[in-house]
């Protein structure tokens, strides 16, 4: 089964679809049907992919069974911004990353704003950090627990999660939005 849906950008990040762009309609009555598409999209929950074409964005809906066939990404969104986008996934009975547990990732760093790589080891050793003990940042200690050898995830990354209004040397501007691709190589 597959639903398509017209979705706009609204600034701050959020997806309004074209019938919360009613004219004529009051405040209140927008508000109303705000929450019951809401609560219409929480029940979907995950099962949302969307790809960008041009200005408009086309919201994807698959069903379940073609998620398990591994045909769709599932995508998280946590409130604080916060996106983790399954990408592939690796052996179904792999080792899980588990808080405590030495992981190993190759990864590819980007700012979100630009797409401009700052850091990757692609083609290289993995790094290896202990996960959930502020190794490293929060992003990544959320974003990668519950992965399995195999498993690639994209995670889009706060400034609260990331580097702050600090930034990180020169590569990382302050309050930088982060976009890493991130693959799970080993476990222990």
């Amino acid at each position: 089964m597959l639903v398509t849906q017209k979705c706009y950008y609204i600034p701050g990040g959020v997806l309004g679809s074209e019938a919360d762009n009613v004219p004529g309609e009051n405040r209140s009555e927008k508000k109303k049907k705000k929450k019951k598409n809401t609560a219409q999209e929480n029940q979907v929950g995950a099962n949302a992919s969307v790809s960008e074409r041009g200005h408009e964005d086309i919201s994807t809906l698959k069903s379940e069974e073609n998620q398990t066939a591994g045909k769709s990404s599932q995508v998280v969104t946590f409130p604080n911004g916060l996106v983790v986008e399954e990408l592939a996934m690796g052996k179904p009975d792999g080792k899980r990353a588990s808080r405590g547990k030495q992981v190993s990732v190759h990864y590819i760093g980007k700012l979100k704003k630009n797409g401009k790589i700052f850091d990757s080891n692609v083609g290289g050793a993995p790094f290896k950090f202990r996960l959930g003990v502020g190794e490293v940042i929060k992003g990544w200690d959320v974003g990668v627990e519950g992965m399995r050898i195999g498993d690639k995830r994209k995670l889009i990354i706060p400034p609260s999660m990331g580097y702050g209004s600090k930034g990180a040397g020169g590569r990382i501007p302050p309050n930088s939005w982060l976009e890493f691709d991130v693959e799970l190589v080993g476990v222990r």
